[in-house]
């Protein structure tokens, strides 16, 4: 996997660039981050159970469809 690196601010006012900047780079690393959430999840819960977590927790930061971020 290509490690990406850090891009420079050529904008001087943070908005809303930033935030689609954010909800892009959740949903590029996706696949990533649910693979990460099950790995950390208690072996406890069994597969299924945790894979329906790892995507719980993933989905809870990504933000309300046309609306903001949902707090947790």
């Amino acid at each position: 996997m290509p490690i990406h690196q850090p891009q420079q601010r050529t904008d001087v006012h943070p908005g809303r660039a930033d935030v689609q900047q954010a909800e892009a780079a959740l949903v590029e690393h996706y696949p990533r981050l649910v693979r990460l959430a099950y790995v950390v999840l208690p072996p406890a819960l069994g597969r299924h159970r945790r894979v329906l977590a790892a995507h719980a927790v993933v989905q809870r930061a990504l933000p309300a469809a046309g609306g903001p971020a949902r707090s947790p």
